[in-house]
């Protein structure tokens, strides 16, 4: 059993003994869907934005050789941390770690997790040589060009699969947010924090 920490009440200040096995949900450093999001999807998600916005321009107007290079890099990147993405999913076994792991408020996010399941194991391969090759050096564009090479569009998988993620994220956080403030677990709270950075700013001006 997990041992007891500190905790400060949302409302008075007052610290109190948490226990997070009772909570059934780890210290947000602790929480290997939270790292999985901080430290992967985050750059999956900022590697497609990137890529977007440049494919959009270019629908408007030809775009340099620099921005098509730079564009190149976003988009095989983009694929290579959202196969990671695929891995760290798999690895910490997430639909058996909220069934088995978290409280009954985290359920809900078990028909997501079956569709994300089910997504990946579409183009895995395909991905994962993809990720090889972005992340290893490589001798030739092989894997790349053999994600294009089928009929079905991959790319449109890969939205998918990024948009699934994405909201699955963005829901459990959401879950963990709701579940820190009932616990009086603030500060483990984003919203806290970012409520105290704020009052910082205003008592410094």
């Amino acid at each position: 059993m997990a041992s007891p920490a500190t905790s400060a009440c949302s409302w008075c200040g007052a610290r109190r003994r948490v226990n997070y096995a009772m909570t059934n949900l780890p210290h947000r450093d602790e929480d290997p869907i939270l790292t999985l999001y901080a430290h992967y999807f985050i750059a999956a998600d900022l590697m497609r934005d990137n890529y977007r916005k440049i494919e959009k321009e270019g629908r408007k107007r030809r775009i340099g050789q620099n921005k098509a290079v730079f564009q190149g890099i976003y988009f095989c990147t983009w694929l290579g941390f959202l196969a990671v993405v695929c891995e760290g999913f798999h690895k910490i076994r997430v639909h058996a770690l909220i069934r088995e792991h978290r409280s009954d408020e985290f359920l809900e996010l078990l028909p997501k997790s079956g569709e994300i399941g089910s997504l990946i194991k579409r183009h895995v391969n395909a991905l994962r040589d993809v990720r090889n090759n972005v992340f290893h050096l490589r001798s030739d564009t092989k894997a790349i060009e053999n994600f294009f090479s089928r009929t079905e569009s991959r790319l449109e998988w890969a939205d998918d699969l990024h948009q699934a993620f994405s909201d699955f994220f963005s829901r459990y956080r959401i879950l963990c947010e709701v579940d820190y403030i009932f616990n009086e677990r603030t500060e483990e709270s984003q919203i806290f924090k970012h409520n105290r950075q704020k009052t910082t700013l205003r008592n410094n001006n």
